[in-house]
């Protein structure tokens, strides 16, 4: 019983109980701030484009650390995607968004990470919700244990480069809508 309690501590610890931090950054196409708005009016129909940052994270043997999003996701909920990410909240900056949802999702502090790109991206989800997001993309290596938060994290997995482009052609409805346009970032998965 203790232990279960430290565990639902732990969690509460990573996520917020003020549901008012889920405000996102409404931006212009030139990364202007507009405003902001809360994270699931931004994302519905039709979605505003806000910030966020998307998280890469391989390892020594050239493996990416992959995600499956929880049940609880308005957005890619069950489906696999990168490392992770996040929307920004007002007065943080990208770099700071994509730490701190490594620490939220998986349980992951202290990483170096190197911006990969930055662009702009428009898809539907689902028949209430979608994203429109001006994208960060960051790179990581890390080597350590992963501790995912089950509220924001199914399952994870390492998974090599092949193996996962391979997953992405032959199956792709299992990841998120988002997971290509984010890999695509990084060199390693350019088809030549």
């Amino acid at each position: 019983m203790k232990q279960l309690i430290q565990q639902q501590s732990q969690q509460s610890q990573r996520r917020p109980k003020n549901n008012s931090l889920d405000q996102v950054v409404v931006v212009n196409v030139s990364d202007h701030q507009l405003g902001v708005m809360d994270k699931v009016s931004a994302h519905r129909h039709p979605a505003r484009l806000h910030r966020a940052s998307s998280v890469l994270l391989h390892n020594s043997q050239g493996e990416w650390l992959i995600q499956q999003r929880s049940a609880y996701k308005i957005v890619g909920a069950n489906q696999w995607a990168n490392a992770c990410c996040g929307n920004l909240r007002p007065g943080e900056n990208y770099k700071q968004c994509a730490s701190r949802r490594l620490k939220e999702e998986l349980g992951i502090v202290g990483v170096e990470l190197n911006k990969l790109d930055k662009f702009i991206y428009k898809i539907k989800c689902n028949d209430e919700f979608g994203e429109h997001e001006m994208d960060t993309v960051f790179i990581g290596q890390y080597e350590g244990l992963v501790n995912p938060n089950p509220l924001e994290v199914k399952n994870i997995r390492w998974i090599s480069t092949k193996e996962l482009l391979e997953e992405l052609d032959q199956n792709k409805s299992v990841y998120a809508p988002w997971t290509k346009l984010v890999l695509l970032t990084h060199p390693d998965f350019i088809k030549e």
